[in-house]
């Protein structure tokens, strides 16, 4: 399947690339965060409509209200900030306050294709596999250091 989403807005031709997290704007290319990405892809995949802070929020911090809510406004401004717009003008996301964000389309023109969330891989195996070397390797050394601390009292 292919990951890049062209979504036209009013006078501009934006394209949305999940695999490299990047964001075509008139020949240049953005380079964005995997969140930022993400949420791009959330937009896109219902144009024109609001989604709700909420479901963003489930989508992509699995319903941590304490770390999502000020990252989804942050990850907003990063979009923004990378497009060059305005919150009073919006060119790609519209704030709805006290509800969510919409993707701004041109009313004539719709996605040519969309596609769904990226898959979201999972760290915690990685980190698992991580931890548990790391504790064998503490475990081993300060077996080998009791060793050398018993035969070193052993030959005094």
């Amino acid at each position: 399947m292919d990951e890049t989403v062209p979504v036209r807005l009013p006078s501009e031709r934006f394209a949305l690339d999940l695999v490299n997290n990047t964001l075509g704007l008139d020949g240049r290319e953005i380079v964005l965060s995997p969140l930022a990405a993400q949420l791009l892809d959330l937009l896109s995949q219902r144009p024109g409509e609001v989604v709700e802070r909420a479901e963003l929020i489930d989508k992509l911090w699995r319903g941590d209200w304490l770390t999502g809510d000020p990252a989804l406004s942050r990850v907003v401004s990063e979009i923004r900030s990378a497009v060059g717009e305005r919150p009073k003008r919006p060119v790609l996301i519209q704030t709805v306050p006290r509800r969510g964000y919409r993707l701004v389309l041109a009313l004539r023109s719709a996605p040519t294709a969309i596609s769904p969330l990226a898959p979201r891989v999972s760290v915690w195996p990685q980190a698992w596999r991580m931890a548990n070397s790391t504790l064998v390797i503490v475990f081993c050394g300060l077996a080998l250091l009791t060793a050398l601390a018993i035969l070193a009292r052993h030959f005094r």
